[in-house]
């Protein structure tokens, strides 16, 4: 019943008092106060697997993030409402590939400075305030690496009133993401050798496309001249990756992960507490991680609450990635599948363009 719970409500969006509905066609009608309970007792429940995966993001060296706003209600405050964030942290380093989530009232750094007082290593994410000096702020001990998919969209925004410049850009920034797809299934070495010996002379053109006579001429307020000086002010941080193979060159996957929570918060609206709030970071933390590793969410969190219910004092065997190595059975084979094709699509749309432009070249 708790898998269901927690199934229906932060895997498939599906609010508490629509389930009502789905329990009362079963023959049961629950209040909506006892649904939530079983929320808040299977989150005490996961807690300990929680922070075992988000112990082992925080290991990982390379840690992606983002957040996003949710409605608070606040019944206290006079505004009777304020809007707080959840955020994501995710790696994809080996032994650490799972998503953790927290909840904060406010964006004040304050929260991800807490979250990551253990880290040490390179954050990769927007270039949001907090972020952007948080190698100076932490003495070196954590590092940042900015997102080129920010920094192409603004060019890309601008391109109508720019034409000639904008496309310039945007074709290095093609090369550059098609250099990222041949990287994408090679270790993290071969990675920083490929980015070494092609990635680096097309940054280098992109830095001297943004010191160009075109580049300088442009109206700072304009929306090219906005995105050339966000290139030239964070240029620091969006050449970090190819001094690391191991960085992506964008933060697009915490984004696609934290859409989790657009979606859920349009069935839900809004979180009734803080306390609810932080039960809902642990919960879609064990939620999202099983999502990742194409489980079957509802069988593993039924065997799961089962085993932490029962004392089990060993929570290795519970981490996605394991639980899924031991029950082949209960994967989505399908999302693999389907994943797979899209990438040897982008393989070979990459390898086609690189075809078209020797070509290009020979004529």
């Amino acid at each position: 019943l708790a898998a269901e719970v927690l199934c229906s409500k932060f895997a498939w969006h599906q609010p508490l008092y629509r389930q009502q509905d789905a329990f009362a066609q079963l023959g049961w009608i629950p209040s909506r106060s006892t649904l939530a309970q079983i929320i808040a007792h299977a989150a005490e429940l996961l807690r300990p697997l929680s922070a075992l995966e988000t112990q082992r993001i925080l290991a990982s060296g390379v840690v992606n993030t983002d957040d996003t706003p949710v409605t608070l209600l606040t019944p206290g405050e006079a505004a009777g409402s304020r809007q707080a964030r959840f955020w994501i942290y995710r790696s994809r380093q080996p032994g650490a590939c799972y998503d953790a989530f927290a909840f904060t009232d406010n964006r004040s750094r304050a929260g991800p400075d807490e979250f990551l007082r253990d880290f040490r290593g390179t954050l990769c994410g927007d270039c949001y305030s907090g972020y952007v000096n948080i190698e100076e702020v932490t003495g070196g001990r954590i590092g940042f690496s900015a997102c080129h998919a920010h920094a192409r969209r603004y060019v890309f925004n601008a391109r109508e009133q720019h034409p000639e410049l904008s496309s310039q850009i945007l074709a290095l920034y093609r090369a550059l993401y098609d250099l990222e797809e041949r990287g994408s299934r090679l270790d993290a070495v071969s990675r920083f050798l490929l980015r070494r010996r092609e990635s680096v002379p097309l940054m280098q053109k992109l830095a001297t496309l943004l010191e160009s006579p075109a580049a300088k001429g442009l109206l700072p307020k304009s929306k090219l001249g906005t995105a050339i000086a966000y290139l030239r002010n964070h240029w620091e941080a969006l050449t970090r990756f190819l001094r690391d193979g191991r960085l992506p060159i964008d933060n697009n996957e915490a984004e696609r992960d934290l859409r989790r929570i657009a979606v859920g918060r349009k069935n839900w609206l809004f979180v009734g507490s803080r306390e609810g709030g932080a039960r809902a970071a642990v919960i879609l933390t064990v939620i999202a991680s099983a999502h990742r590793h194409d489980l079957d969410v509802w069988v593993y969190l039924r065997d799961v609450l089962e085993r932490l219910a029962n004392g089990t004092p060993d929570l290795e065997p519970l981490l996605p990635d394991v639980w899924k190595a031991a029950h082949p059975q209960h994967v989505r084979t399908f999302r693999e599948e389907e994943r797979q094709q899209r990438a040897d699509e982008r393989q070979y749309q990459a390898a086609k363009r690189r075809l078209e432009a020797l070509a290009a070249v020979r004529d």
